[in-house]
């Protein structure tokens, strides 16, 4: 399948999520993933700048469920417990805490934020910060998941 049309079918999917509740203003897992996913892939097929380089377009990222349920489980844990660091309080680091929980990926990034609204506006903020914005570009990814709890944002990005 073409990275247009998995964008199209993604795009298409959040038009339906979001027309289905008017009321609901919580977002799912799937839903984090999938928006966060769309805003880096739009900066991944364009190319950007990240700090002084410019960063040629590389591939778009696809899902993956793995780095989906470490994402979300490393932003539950860094709200319940009050930090904000890559690293775990027990020292844990982002590919130890996704193949805890079964991924076999030989890579995986980690960008994470707090106080952002959107999906955009995270993945802007990540932009605006050159080490993050490096991690989103770099064609050593294929695959992402995202998660959020409270006002903690954290997308796992692998291979």
């Amino acid at each position: 399948m073409s990275p247009k049309r998995v964008v199209h079918i993604l795009l298409t999917s959040l038009l339906f999520i979001s027309c289905n509740s008017d009321n609901d203003t919580s977002i799912d897992e799937t839903d984090v993933t999938n928006s966060v996913l769309i805003e880096i892939n739009k900066l991944r097929t364009k190319g950007c700048k990240c700090g002084a380089d410019d960063m040629p377009a590389v591939p778009p990222l696809v899902s993956n469920s793995i780095l989906t349920k470490t994402a979300l489980n490393y932003a539950n844990d860094m709200n319940a417990r009050n930090y904000f660091s890559h690293i775990s309080p027990e020292g844990t680091s982002p590919i130890q805490r996704a193949a805890a929980i079964g991924y076999t990926g030989k890579y995986v990034g980690e960008v994470i934020a707090r106080n952002y609204t959107t999906a955009a506006e995270v993945v802007l903020g990540w932009k605006n910060s050159e080490d993050h914005c490096k991690a989103m570009m770099s064609n050593t990814y294929i695959e992402m998941g995202a998660g959020k709890s409270g006002n903690i944002w954290v997308a796992n990005l692998g291979k």
